[in-house]
């Protein structure tokens, strides 16, 4: 294997020596060697249902044995379907195999539907590993660069990238006709949380309808703290809602939802590709399959629901104030971010309001440092960019473990005389 691992994000994530892992179990995670620790990463949230939740083994276990994949629909993908369309007012569905791809689709039916073909993004966005949207604004003003080696140089020519919550760096770039769709989470979380300012998101819409572009709300995170995301909890009017990572319930799932313009507008495009005719470029062979819609309606219905969301919220409200309690006791001048079931630490006094100021709330040693301290006690954190999160199998217990460890690591601070 290229560096040792699968996938090269095993060797990205965790610089030195990668655990090896044998199981996991509810929250918990062992490896190879017999090591228990107790995970708050939950696989940078795809793991949210917590490992091996018992319905959707059932679900999977069941299905699994009558057939993964039929290259044709089942009841599931219409229950799941279903279930979306409840809690996020979307009426038409389509399901992918990521929030990657189901991204990718997105701006492709953008695309389709505008004639246009530019992406407009914000900084400090991450919304999967497809070309268009890993760019960012370049040292020289107005200029954009690809973020990563191997993709194509024209890259930069179809995707704009301004600063969060700044409307008229957004309007500026509309008023050009270029712009196919806006793609942006609800609230950003790549870099820690930066909330929308009062009244972002409703002068976006307005604006996305006045220039005629698309607007992708993108709740692949932030379903996870929410029942429906911010589209059910603030009652966002988007064209396309993409999903993935927890949807699935721990097996690998996208879906996106689109509204009922342009869901129609997109059904009726359908033609049979003869005489020249062409559909839009969606699908894929293991897309919508008869496993992981099993897998979906199964977290959705047992363990994705209003009662679940409401247990996790309050795990997540007790690690907030305790981490919240035990700086201010050792008077150390940051701040803890609050996101549904996320939580952590941006080393500032006051939150950032786009993505420049939130990189300048992260000390990527710091967060390293956390990450070693917490293993060698048993707590799997490692994702630097997020802090500790809770997921459905998470108990109070848990949350106690953790604030008694993350108190420890202040205190290592203080002796260490580390001020960051």
């Amino acid at each position: 294997m290229l560096w040792g691992v699968p996938s090269s994000w095993m060797a990205a994530f965790y610089p030195g020596t990668e655990m090896f892992i044998e199981k996991g179990e509810g929250c918990h995670l062992t490896d190879v060697d017999g090591n228990r620790f107790l995970d708050m990463s939950q696989c940078d949230l795809s793991m949210v249902c917590g490992f091996g939740p018992k319905a959707v083994a059932e679900a999977v276990s069941e299905q699994f044995n009558k057939g993964s994949h039929y290259l044709l629909p089942t009841k599931n993908a219409i229950a799941t379907s279903k279930l979306l369309a409840e809690r996020f007012f979307m009426p038409f569905w389509q399901f992918t195999l990521s929030a990657s791809t189901a991204n990718a689709e997105a701006i492709r039916i953008s695309r389709f539907a505008t004639g246009r073909d530019k992406v407009l993004l914000f900084d400090g966005k991450y919304h999967g590993h497809i070309d268009e949207v890993l760019v960012s604004p370049s040292d020289e003003p107005g200029k954009m660069m690809a973020e990563q080696l191997g993709l194509p140089k024209k890259v930069v020519e179809g995707t704009v990238v301004v600063p969060f919550n700044d409307l008229d760096a957004v309007e500026k770039e509309l008023k050009t006709g270029e712009i196919a769709c806006i793609l942006t989470e609800p609230v950003m979380t790549n870099l820690g949380v930066v909330y929308p300012e009062e009244g972002f998101h409703q002068k976006l819409r307005e604006l996305t309808k006045r220039y005629g572009t698309l607007l992708i709300i993108d709740e692949t995170h932030t379903q996870a703290g929410y029942f429906g995301g911010f589209t059910n909890l603030w009652g966002l009017e988007p064209d396309i809602l993409s999903l993935g990572k927890c949807v699935g319930g721990g097996v690998p799932f996208g879906a996106y939802g689109l509204s009922q313009e342009l869901g129609e507008k997109v059904d009726a495009s359908r033609v049979v590709e003869t005489d020249g005719k062409q559909n839009i470029g969606l699908g894929g062979t293991f897309y919508g399959n008869a496993l992981n819609t099993a897998a979906s309606r199964a977290a959705l219905e047992h363990v994705l629901n209003e009662d679940g969301y409401r247990r996790v919220q309050r795990l997540a409200s007790k690690l907030a104030d305790g981490m919240e309690e035990a700086i201010r006791k050792r008077d150390y001048p940051w701040t803890v971010f609050r996101l549904g079931n996320r939580t952590g630490i941006c080393l500032n006094k006051a939150l950032p309001k786009n993505g420049a100021e939130s990189s300048k709330c992260i000390d990527r040693f710091f967060n390293l440092a956390i990450r070693a301290f917490m293993a060698n006690r048993g707590i799997w954190e490692p994702i630097f960019l997020h802090g500790p999160s809770i997921s459905f199998a998470h108990e109070d217990k848990d949350v106690d473990t953790y604030l008694d460890a993350f108190s420890d690591l202040l205190d290592a601070f203080q002796t260490m005389r580390i001020d960051v």
